[in-house]
């Protein structure tokens, strides 16, 4: 993937203020003005009967404003991103004898964030053109950013790219095909890191939209097929059309776009277009009841915002209305999508007016939604013109603003009688003409409320691996067994049936986002998942899946189940303008490289891993009293694949089989994604989950924390899941002598901590000849290789001897005993010598007193394990200890000699020949 930004100057974490075009009262000229929202002062105690508790008690008022343009010059407004200050600002387009101006209004941020900022104008004249509405900035193929104009001709739809820094077109193109008429409007869509742009036209009896991708404006003429026409909506003749985007659908980040109209029995309806398999379509319709107030005209206001705070947003419909004895009320309506119907629905209707009864909105009617000031309150902004009667035999008509009360639980506005509501909060904040036209208006962030992310820094990461599966060998005792065990997995060109692995993108931010912004973590990361979803809504792009293969079948050593993938990544400071250029954290955006994953089953004993089991294989008495790692019996619904757990039985007759299949299925886990765990950091921040590894290879961590920190259970690209088709089997074995016999109880299921899928055993009822044959006392280690290797050196090689480094610069050496036999050893020794172990001939001897580090003592259980420790300052890197173990029944003269090194890790760059599973 190239490093260009996935996530251009976008927002996580949006706070607005209001802004409004009003009609002067002469109708000569207009006002801009920008609407704040601040808590009320201490001393101010709202009426009883006009607060609501879903709303809290708020101060609505006109923060700054200025002169503009008579309001009849105006086509439209939009509210456009601006990259490179990290605000909004709101554009108009309007017409004067025919020839076509943009108008700019933001805040003068020349002094600088902490400066007391001012409304500014800026004027851009385009001349005769049939630029009509404005969708929205855009990068540009072209690498340059660019406002996306759109208007008609007598034959077609026209894209027009104005380039604000010279005040020109930059470039033009044709929609060939699409329909002429007269322009809804046009705005950016997001589908994923997609920027969609949707263009909808209406005619006589009808609404056509057209999307295309704005990759596609890299050239003229535009390739037909990168042209979508969505299906023609059928309207009343004359309908007014009102649009707005949202994300109503729930696990995506992706937009879509409503809009309103009378449907040709005169009803009001809603069009829900947005994105099916990542290609533009037509989602939903929705028929909206308003018997309940009927509209004064029909003319409907829309605005999206999540009202229940769960990541996917809610509809408003709001109109004019005559209820109650009042002309000219707010009629609401609230609608949700129901995605298991997929299909909008209505959930609540709501009628408001004005304090005292008076018309809020007789005149006009106007949305906004979203968090509102500085974290002060969230819902929906209505600015109404109505006017009582004093003010209209003045001339005039009262501009009122107000919030739309949603209980977050139920989701459904306040009740109301015969006699409409007062909207909580509702405060007259301008006046204008009686005969004015209008108004205009709704959110804004002019002045950076909004947590946005600035220019970010991009990594190139190459095979960073990923653990899928651990695989033990089902136990046996090398001296008892006649036929050994076997696992096996059903497979199919290699690809074990059942078993797919994916890793898609994905994001997290820095335990500290947001603190310095005033901000809350939490908070912050609740809006970034609400934006993005997990995983960027899982699509398909970015995303690599495949089956998991594991090309052998382990016989005698344990074996892993990696996964290698590269990976491009971009680390985003998290920026809050009203507060300056200081960064309140990061963000990190990973995606999945376009090259193939590398699959790979290693022996989970190469030196790669510091792969430590409790166990030896080969060796049963040892796999006694072992604790399955990650593994949780108060989860075992959650975790275990198959159900129920069913022993083996191990003698000298027939080896026992047990094949899980989909009849043993755990039907909880079917469709299920397990999480693999990954980091930030180094490999080590994955030892925390697991106790089977002293360390990992460097590639098992990304290591991007250098200066920041991040929660490593956030990382959640790549996931397990199986499906009915997988089927694994194990088969026992059979002992030489009946007397010999034990239980193994296979356990399968996804480590809790680590997310790869087990396959481990434990071993019980054991048969009396065990008893017989290991009676005494026996302190051993574990030596992995100790039946494996020909080499001298590997042979006795045991991570029963671990490091455990001190805050002091000491190092404690913990050697772990284990009594191989059924008596209780009561003394057991343990000394630690100071470089590698000598061999006579093949066999090690012990080491000269002069390199003794300490010795220590203890009791070791049967079958127990005891951890004996002795304090050690190192004097180099790397250093060899040798340990040699004896006591009970074990004689000095034949003591356990075995060694390790320190630190752990060195052990992966040793000249060893290894081992192999034959």
């Amino acid at each position: 993937m190239e490093d260009t930004s996935p996530l251009p100057n976008t927002r996580v974490y949006r706070m607005f203020e209001g802004y409004m075009l009003r009609p002067d009262r002469d109708g000569v000229g207009s006002r801009f003005s920008r609407i704040a929202f601040r808590l009320p002062n201490v001393q101010a105690v709202a009426r009883q009967a006009e607060r609501v508790s879903d709303v809290p008690t708020v101060q609505i008022a006109i923060s700054d404003s200025l002169p503009f343009s008579p309001f009849d010059e105006v086509i439209t407004s939009s509210c456009v991103d601006d990259a490179a200050s990290g605000c909004q600002q709101v554009w108009f387009v309007r017409i004067v004898a025919g020839s076509v101006f943009l108008d700019r209004l933001s805040l003068n941020r020349s002094l600088g964030a902490d400066a007391d900022q001012s409304l500014e104008r800026t004027t851009y004249q385009l001349g005769a053109t049939s630029v009509r509405f404005i969708a929205g900035e855009v990068l540009l193929p072209s690498g340059n950013r660019a406002l996306l104009l759109a208007g008609t001709t007598q034959e077609s739809v026209v894209i027009s790219a104005f380039d604000t820094s010279s005040g020109t077109i930059a470039g033009t193109w044709t929609l060939t095909g699409s329909q002429s008429g007269t322009l809804v409007g046009s705005w950016t869509l997001t589908q994923d890191f997609d920027i969609w742009l949707f263009v909808t036209v209406r005619k006589a009896s009808s609404l056509s939209t057209v999307a295309l991708n704005v990759r596609s404006l890299s050239g003229t003429p535009i390739p037909p097929e990168d042209i979508h026409y969505l299906p023609v909506v059928p309207i009343a003749q004359g309908s007014d059309v009102n649009g707005t985007l949202g994300r109503m659908l729930p696990a995506t980040s992706a937009q879509q776009l409503f809009l309103a109209a009378t449907d040709p029995t005169g009803g009001a309806f809603i069009v829900m277009q947005g994105f099916e398999s990542a290609k533009p379509a037509q989602i939903a319709t929705c028929s909206v009841d308003t018997s309940f107030a009927k509209p004064r005209s029909p003319q409907y206001r829309l605005t999206c915002a999540d009202l229940d705070n769960n990541g996917q947003e809610e509809l408003v419909i709001a109109y004019s209305t005559d209820y109650g004895g009042v002309s000219g009320a707010g009629a609401f309506v609230l609608i949700r999508y129901e995605s298991v119907l997929k299909k909008l629905e209505v959930t609540s209707s709501y009628v408001a007016t004005a304090p005292n009864g008076t018309p809020l909105a007789s005149k006009d009617l106007r949305l906004g939604s979203g968090i509102l000031g500085d974290a002060v309150t969230s819902g929906v902004l209505v600015l109404g013109a109505g006017g009582d009667f004093s003010h209209i035999m003045k001339g005039e008509l009262q501009i009122f603003a107000g919030i739309v009360p949603v209980n977050p639980v139920t989701l459904r506005f306040p009740p109301y009688t015969e006699v409409p509501a007062t909207l909580p909060a509702v405060t007259q904040i301008d006046v204008t003409g009686l005969k004015a036209a209008g108004i205009l208006g709704s959110v804004a962030d002019l002045i950076g409320l909004s947590v946005t992310l600035g220019a970010p820094v991009f990594t190139q990461l190459s095979s960073r691996e990923q653990l899928l599966a651990i695989l033990q060998v089902p136990p046996f005792d090398r001296d008892a067994a006649a036929i050994r065990p076997t696992l096996s997995f059903s497979q199919s060109d290699t690809r074990v049936k059942g078993l797919s692995v994916s890793s898609s993108k994905d994001w997290m931010t820095s335990v500290d986002s947001g603190i310095a912004l005033g901000i809350d973590n939490s908070t912050l990361n609740f809006q970034a998942n609400n934006s993005y979803g997990r995983g960027f809504s899982k699509m398909d792009d970015n995303t690599v899946s495949m089956g998991v293969q594991i090309t052998r079948t382990p016989t005698q050593l344990d074996r892993l189940v990696t996964i290698a993938i590269d990976y491009s990544v971009w680390k985003y400071p998290i920026l809050r303008r009203s507060r300056g250029e200081e960064s309140g954290g990061t963000m990190l955006v990973i995606f999945p490289g376009s090259a193939i994953p590398v699959q790979a089953t290693p022996i989970a004993y190469d030196r790669q891993f510091g792969y430590r089991v409790l166990y030896e294989p080969g060796a049963l008495l040892t796999y006694m009293n072992v604790e399955l790692d990650g593994w949780d019996d108060t989860k075992q619904a959650e975790l275990l694949l198959f159900t129920p757990v069913v022993s083996l039985e191990v003698t000298n007759d027939l080896p026992d089989q047990n094949t899980y299949d989909y009849s043993d299925a755990n039907q909880n886990t079917i469709g299920e994604n397990y999480y693999v765990a990954s980091t930030t950091s180094t490999s080590a921040h994955l030892l925390a989950s697991t106790t089977l590894f002293s360390y990992l290879p460097v590639s098992f961590g990304f290591n991007l924390s250098k200066t920041e920190s991040y929660t490593d259970n956030e990382m959640e690209m790549t996931s397990l899941q199986r499906t009915e088709a997988l089927t694994i089997s194990v088969d026992g074995g059979t002992v030489t002598d009946a007397s010999l016999r034990y239980t193994v109880t296979p356990y399968i299921y996804q480590h809790a901590k680590l997310g790869a899928t087990v396959v481990a055993f434990k071993v019980s009822n054991l048969g009396p000849g065990w008893r017989r044959r290991y009676a005494g006392s026996n302190p051993m280690l574990i030596l992995p290789f100790r039946s494996m290797s020909n080499d001298p050196m590997e042979r006795i090689f045991s991570r029963s001897i671990s490091f455990e480094p001190q805050p002091d610069g000491t190092v404690h050496i913990v050697v772990e005993v284990f009594n191989h036999g059924f008596t209780d050893a009561e003394i057991v020794n343990a000394k630690l010598f100071l470089g590698a172990p000598k061999f006579k001939g093949t066999d090690p001897i012990i080491p000269p007193v002069a390199d003794l580090i300490g010795e220590v003592n203890g009791r070791v259980v049967a079958l127990g394990r005891q951890r004996l420790r002795v304090i050690w300052t190192p004097t180099e890197k790397p250093s060899y200890v040798t340990a040699v173990v004896w006591g009970g029944e074990r004689p000095y003269e034949t003591a356990e000699v075995a060694w390790n090194i320190f630190p752990e890790n060195s052990f992966s760059s040793l000249e060893l020949p290894g081992v192999t599973d034959e």
